[in-house]
């Protein structure tokens, strides 16, 4: 089933399931679960399907396992503990990007597994942050424009980029602005805090790495980005092996602004990476640092 679909979960909800089975720390009989997270009181007699879709949307990102009418953590989700959302994002995402859920992703001819959602957001992460949020009215307007005619359209209704504006965020790959904006929807294309979590996973505090190696590295991390495969495959434009891109480069710049990365340039690097800046139109950066979050 699609994700983006109505009769699909949305993170808050799956989180909730995966922070109970966390905590349990060992299988939870699946009605148990079902009463703990959706008592009759909370319905007040009406049907609740929240729980059903959740688990149903978990285990098919294989985030869950149920066996013998039980239930507990499985695949990139195994490890949590439940107790930062952080560590349930980046797994979430994995899951979400994983390869086998998004066979065929140009093809416009079907959305299961995860394709609707990768889809939108291979558009969005095509968009610059600069340039302030997208809403469903840009969207429509604009989606379809750098596409492989092939994968036709992004987002086909207003009800799926209303579920994207859940799962965006979740997935580090969207916020929400600063200021209040006008539109239905409004998302800026900001993928800081997956990208810092891709970091912190990939390379420990102190690493030195060549900044057009760790921007390679990233977009096979996170395909969704411009010169990812995902991105390549529905026709976005590459920025090149040596230019970060618009919406990498964001990340890549709040990172240092934050504390979690140095951006490093040295004049007799043979391999140098291009950053967008307004601000400076000749940013070049030849080393990335990993540094200490100092934004906790």
């Amino acid at each position: 089933m699609a994700l983006l679909l109505a009769e699909s979960s949305i993170p808050p909800f799956m989180w909730a399931v995966v922070r109970l089975l966390a905590a349990e720390g060992k299988p939870l009989v699946t009605d148990r679960a079902r009463a703990l997270l959706t008592p009759p009181s909370l319905a007040e007699g009406k049907e609740n399907k929240a729980f059903d879709q959740a688990l149903r949307t978990l285990r098919e990102l294989q985030l869950i396992a149920e066996e013998k009418d039980s239930l507990s953590l499985a695949g990139h989700a195994s490890d949590l503990d439940g107790t930062d959302f952080p560590s349930f994002s980046s797994a979430l995402r994995q899951a979400v990007l994983a390869g086998e859920l998004n066979v065929g992703l140009a093809d416009d001819a079907g959305q299961t597994g995860s394709r609707d959602l990768t889809r939108i957001l291979v558009w969005f992460l095509s968009c610059d942050p600069l340039d302030g949020p997208a809403t469903w009215a840009i969207v429509q307007r604009e989606q379809s424009i750098d596409l492989n005619p092939d994968a036709g359209t992004a987002s086909r209704n207003d009800t799926r980029w209303n579920r994207f504006v859940h799962w965006a965020p979740a997935l580090g790959l969207a916020a929400a602005p600063l200021l209040p904006t006008s539109g239905v929807g409004p998302l800026l294309p900001d993928c800081t805090e997956a990208v810092k979590q891709t970091v912190q996973r990939l390379w420990p505090v102190g690493e030195r790495v060549n900044a057009v190696d760790a921007a390679r590295t990233l977009r096979t991390a996170l395909p969704v980005l411009p010169g990812g495969d995902y991105a390549n495959a529905m026709g976005i434009s590459d920025p090149g092996a040596q230019s970060a891109g618009a919406a990498l480069s964001y990340a890549l710049l709040r990172g240092e602004d934050e504390g979690w990365l140095v951006l490093q340039q040295d004049a007799d690097a043979q391999r140098v990476l291009t950053l967008h800046d307004p601000d400076r139109p000749s940013h070049y950066v030849s080393d990335i640092v990993i540094s200490e979050d100092q934004h906790g």
